[in-house]
């Protein structure tokens, strides 16, 4: 074995000839390459115990033989490249994770395999537990495996290939996966799976990645009983490919979900419109110039998105508060000559919106084509409005036989 100095005076491992593994003190920690079962620690019931504060520095396939890993408080996995550093377990049983750890876990450029589960990672008892991944590849492994219970889950730059199952359970702070291929195999699993007793305490995000679902194989399944906070389950600029069932539970009728950017599935939106047609029902004017709701059976567009309708009244169903565009355009019959004015009604103010009340005179006929108002609210779920409106010349009724109102966010 050689054994050199840096000019800094930093001590660098380098192995022997025979490649067995040695160790050189680096500040506190200890650095092995491993080549060969033979250079990782004795197995122990099948399991080989990697020591608190080493760093494992995997060279070529790496055959465990049956046996798994358990790894002790901020072990280190690195690898050259996940295209050159591989970690497998011939004979290892089903259900029996290849890795399991109950302490912060950095990973490196390694590439888990041909096993039926890769993971057991469990922060119940030693948090908190981060788990911080980049270029970690799992290749024909049917169940990914589990994490119950991390402060962080952050993997990038790595791959699913042929793989799927990776379940999401206790309480996590922050899962993300970013800049990754997650690509399964067609199994009757999901890609991720986020059970019902998940508990996510700041967010679960995926960006700027891609997903291939086909067969039998579904994408992001989170579980609608899950706990998220509102607008914190994030699709940024994702990929769906496959022709799968991309987003099984939560989706973009979710006030959980804010998706953007995305291609094959809904991004999230917030609109609203309600229209009538022909309408032949007169709004009441018992008293001259004051306001009452437009009378008529209003219609509900189909690609209304988190918004409810009921007979002129679009209520709002967004948790996080946005701000709005509010248009209407309309045509009214009433006296010749009447001067009418309407106005936008919002449950937050219990009034009319000053900014939206706007006059239209009629003509001899007392017709009125094509009038125009808006206005901008700011509003969150449980906010409701509605058109209203006020003959100022005189107590009659005023028919409003069409109109189109949109609300859209700003």
């Amino acid at each position: 074995m050689i054994g050199v100095d840096a000019s800094d005076g930093t001590d660098i491992f380098v192995a022997d000839d025979a490649g067995s593994a040695s160790t050189k003190t680096m500040g506190l920690e200890k650095y092995l390459f491993i080549r060969s079962l033979n250079d990782l620690p004795d197995p122990v019931g099948s399991v080989i115990t990697l020591l608190p504060d080493f760093t494992y520095y995997f060279v070529g396939v790496i055959d465990l033989l049956g046996n798994r890993l358990v790894c002790g408080l901020n072990t280190c996995i690195l690898g050259p490249s996940s295209e050159n550093a591989f970690i497998t377990s011939t004979g290892l049983g089903v259900g029996v994770a290849l890795l399991t750890t109950e302490w912060t876990l950095p990973i490196r450029h390694v590439t888990f395999m041909d096993v039926d589960t890769a993971l057991d990672i469990n922060g119940v008892t030693n948090a908190p537990l981060a788990v911080d991944w980049t270029g970690v590849n799992f290749l024909n492994v049917p169940n990914v495996g589990t994490i119950d219970t991390c402060d962080n889950f952050i993997f990038t730059k790595g791959a699913f290939l042929d793989a799927e199952n990776l379940r999401l359970t206790g309480t996590i702070g922050t899962f993300s996966i970013a800049d990754s291929l997650l690509r399964g195999s067609g199994a009757s699993n999901s890609l991720i799976v986020g059970e019902s007793g998940l508990v996510i305490t700041r967010r679960i995000r995926f960006i700027y990645s891609s997903l291939i679902a086909f067969g039998s194989t579904s994408g992001i399944n989170i579980d609608a009983s899950a706990t998220v906070p509102d607008e914190s389950f994030i699709l940024d600029t994702i990929n769906f490919s496959g022709g799968g069932n991309y987003l099984p539970g939560i989706d973009n009728t979710s006030n959980k979900s804010l998706f953007s950017n995305c291609i094959g599935v809904v991004n999230t939106a917030v609109n609203g419109q309600m229209y009538m047609i022909n309408n032949a029902t007169a709004t009441t004017v018992s008293v001259a110039d004051t306001f009452y709701k437009v009378a008529g059976t209003t219609s509900a567009s189909v690609d209304n998105s988190k918004y409810d309708h009921a007979s002129n009244r679009l209520t709002n169903r967004a948790a996080v508060e946005r701000k709005y565009l509010i248009t209407c355009q309309l045509s009214f019959n009433a006296g010749a000559n009447n001067v009418c004015e309407f106005g936008f009604y919002d449950s937050k103010l219990s009034a009319i919106r000053a900014p939206s009340r706007t006059k239209g005179t009629a003509n001899t006929a007392g017709r009125l084509e094509n009038m125009t108002l808006a206005c901008v609210v700011q509003h969150s779920d449980g906010d409701y409005l509605e058109l209203h409106a006020a003959n100022t010349s005189s107590a009659v009724n005023i028919t409003v036989d069409s109109m189109n109102m949109l609300v859209v966010e700003l």
